[in-house]
């Protein structure tokens, strides 16, 4: 018998549909100068725009009521010059205690670019009232991303990256005290060489620590780790950071023969008991989830969304699906994703739609589509039914346009930066950031920048329905006036949904020198804490998913089969299509390289069968991919 290779990489498939709620929805067809609107992206940052040809499509609500907008009370905790919290998913910046009490960090930096001083702003809420606002860091080393967890001892855990001014190597910092709110933390290096933390605290213990961070150390070029250009690392310990057992692991399901790697912040984690979760996303990979649950020693993988071309290499590789030689806009995702576990151990995916192009090799960059629209949910009841679309940019005005001309982009799609929490009742509550549309930077939206806001939804069904959104950056005497962005909630919510986000007086986050979002957006922003009682989502409208209206391009193939599978020297491939077309059946190897590509015409409703001759193909993993329409789907097929 031939030796298997033992790899596994993912091919794209996405799917929308049309759902019965108790809203109407439709998918109005996005103006011109937005939907043609691509930016250049390479190594987490934004190269300026170009316009690429891309025909948007963006779900949003028509005729429902406005987003609730009452005038929440919030609490400014603090302030920073330093406005990215984030390259795309969001950190664990809030944590509400079993006695009132709440932990609150962010990356703050009080004096302006370079921002020498930067590090982890913290605040602490006693149950009565909030502490002032910080004026250092809790670190004495510039560094950021800070992520906090109380342990179930009552001990206080931050962990952030290092920031190097000179080359060198970065190392995570760990602070931690041993009782939250109160005492001097003590700082010192983990030994981790990575960037762009995000750690839950978790195990039978409630002290065990669990870490995912990004290899590349900010460095560019990209420093490989294991054979990848950005590993995403797995480490671990069982004592509350006195020592680690696990440092800059790699789970196998994420490892280079799956992955080239992954982009610093699109990544989340999620722990409950022994039970730990981990989803990864970015602009040419997979939405992908790996869950363990004794504890973070094995691992389990599933394919949430699968991205189209394997280990997709943008230096020597068009995104071309259809063998034309013709570069194609592609469906992926945003790399903002967000995971939560349920009472029950279940995990709840989100992340934001994205589109992206390759038409060029020569610029090692990709083209993506900040006008995509799309916050998608996905929950591991579903099985293989493909993510839905749950939120996106609201039509105030009912007039089916969604009438913005200019946006802080943040990298991401419209309506992306998912965060959640859930309680007792099990009810999930999720936060996002929108684009508004409303009042923007220079008065209309026709002649400025329009904002973002944090808009909240809740689901008290699993998943299956979602009621609202409320918006919670209040607009009040400034009528829409503001930015609130990288709406982080605590993970327990009580009879309030407690929410940190980040709200100032300008689109976009400020940083980079080639950055649109940079153009206007230079000064302070404020951390504000907003409460939220649970009752303010009971009556809200509620619906199972944001339908596609007339305007969608895109149609949907129903099924694949690959059989039999291990296969030796035939394989069938069996598929089921809504419409009739011509199916473009492709095989790749496990690098990437297409080795057959065979039109195959399918009438609608009726199963097609191709058989494919193997008989010379070597040992390994293939994948069997199906284009209908420009929507693809696709198999792993093993070759003995």
């Amino acid at each position: 018998m031939k030796k298997q290779l033992l790899v596994g990489i993912a091919l794209g498939v996405g799917a929308v549909s049309i759902a019965q709620t108790t809203v109407p929805f439709v998918a109005p067809k996005l103006p011109a100068a937005i939907a043609n609107k691509a930016v250049l992206y390479k190594d987490n940052q934004q190269l300026g725009t170009v316009n690429d040809s891309f025909e948007g499509v963006v779900g949003k609500l028509k005729n429902a009521p406005a987003p609730s907008q009452k005038a929440y009370t919030t609490t400014t905790i603090g302030t920073s010059e330093y406005q990215l919290q984030s390259n795309a998913s969001i950190c664990n910046r809030i944590v509400l205690n079993s006695d009132g009490t709440i932990s609150a960090t962010w990356t703050m930096a009080l004096t302006a670019s370079p921002w020498a001083d930067r590090g982890t702003g913290y605040n602490y809420y006693n149950g009565t009232a909030w502490g002032a606002a910080p004026t250092a860091r809790i670190e004495s080393t510039r560094c950021g991303w800070a992520n906090v967890a109380v342990g179930a001892n009552g001990a206080e855990y931050v962990i952030s990256h290092e920031a190097l001014t000179t080359p060198g190597t970065p190392n995570l910092l760990f602070s931690s005290r041993a009782a939250k709110g109160t005492g001097a933390w003590t700082t010192g290096g983990t030994g981790i060489a990575d960037t762009w933390p995000r750690m839950v605290v978790g195990g039978a213990n409630g002290t065990t620590l669990h870490v995912i961070a990004q290899s590349s150390g900010a460095t560019t070029p990209v420093t490989p780790y294991r054979g990848q250009d950005g590993a995403l690392c797995y480490s671990r310990s069982l004592d509350g950071g006195a020592t680690w057992d696990k440092i800059r692991t790699i789970i196998p399901a994420l490892d280079s023969s799956n992955y080239l790697g992954f982009g610093g912040d699109s990544y989340a984690i999620d722990v409950k008991g022994d039970t730990v979760v981990i989803v990864v996303g970015g602009f040419k990979v997979d939405v992908a989830m790996v869950k363990s649950i004794d504890n973070g020693n094995t691992w389990t993988k599933t394919i949430i969304k699968q991205f189209p071309i394997p280990l997709f290499d943008e230096p020597t590789m068009l995104s071309d699906i259809d063998s034309d030689g013709i570069a194609d806009t592609l469906d992926t995702n945003d790399a903002a994703v967000g995971v939560i576990l349920d009472n029950q151990g279940k995990a709840h995916v989100f992340y934001g739609a994205m589109r992206m192009l390759n038409d060029d090799v020569s610029d090692n960059a990709v083209s993506y589509f900040p006008g995509t629209d799309g916050l998608m949910y996905w929950n591991e009841n579903m099985g293989a039914t493909p993510p839905k679309m749950i939120a996106a940019a609201l039509d105030l005005n009912n007039d089916q346009t969604l009438n913005v001309a200019d946006w802080g982009t943040y990298q991401t799609s419209l309506t992306s930066h998912p965060n959640a929490g859930i309680d007792a009742q099990g009810r999930i509550y999720l936060a996002y950031s929108s684009i508004f549309e409303g009042a923007a930077e220079n008065g209309s939206p026709a002649d400025g920048k329009s904002y973002r806001h944090t808009f909240v939804l809740r689901s008290s069904d699993g998943g299956a329905t979602w009621c609202g959104p409320l918006d919670i950056t209040d607009p009040g005497e400034l009528i829409g006036l503001q930015e609130g962005v990288y709406g982080a909630i605590a993970k327990d919510v009580d009879g309030f949904v407690h929410v940190l986000q980040q709200v100032d007086a300008a689109p976009g986050h400020g940083i980079g020198t080639t950055n649109p979002d940079a153009s206007t957006n230079i000064g302070s922003v404020n951390f504000d804490y907003v409460k939220i009682p649970v009752t303010d989502f009971d009556g809200l409208p509620c619906y199972a998913e944001i339908g596609v209206g007339i305007n969608e391009i895109q149609k949907d193939i129903a099924t694949i089969n690959v059989y039999p599978n291990p296969a030796n020297d035939i394989v069938n491939v069996t598929l089921t299509s809504s419409q009739k077309a011509i199916a473009v059946v492709s095989v790749y190897n496990a690098i990437g390289q297409k080795v057959t590509t065979i039109n195959n015409p399918i009438v609608a409703g009726t199963p097609s069968v191709l058989t494919i001759n193997t008989s010379n193909y070597q040992a390994g993993v293939y994948f069997v991919a199906v284009n209908v329409n420009g929507k693809v789907v696709s198999q792993k097929l093993i070759v003995e």
